[in-house]
């Protein structure tokens, strides 16, 4: 018997448990279509993953300057990213928080510091 496959979205903090993600599209979030990534980031689509540091690194990385790390269950099915370019991530329409990974501020800082200085990128 295979295990169920655990799926990571990381965001804004706030959220809460039993909540919906959904596609900036309809909330009207920020999205990193809106910081370079247009071209391959669909608006219309929320994106998962199987990696958990994958998803910790866009929560460090949020807008918001406040991420958390979500695991979550999606509400439609997934299809491969096709801008994944073999990675483990997934986009699908939303998805259901059912927990939820705080993420040190310190953390956060080191992470934007160190995309600072190997990509010169203002994060």
């Amino acid at each position: 018997m295979s295990q169920p496959t655990t799926y990571y979205h990381g965001g804004p903090s706030g959220l809460q448990i039993g909540e919906k993600i959904l596609p900036p599209i309809v909330t009207r979030a920020a999205t990193t279509a809106d910081f370079g990534a247009r071209g391959v980031c669909r608006t219309d689509r929320i994106y998962i993953t199987t990696d958990y540091l994958a998803a910790y690194q866009f929560a460090c990385l949020h807008p918001s300057g406040k991420g958390r790390v979500y695991v979550v269950v999606p509400d439609s099915p997934v299809v491969l990213d096709p801008d994944g370019k073999g990675s483990h991530s997934w986009e699908c329409e939303s998805a259901t928080i059912i927990g939820s990974h705080r993420i040190r501020g310190k953390h956060i800082k080191a992470l934007k510091k160190a995309v600072r200085e190997e990509y010169g990128v203002r994060v």
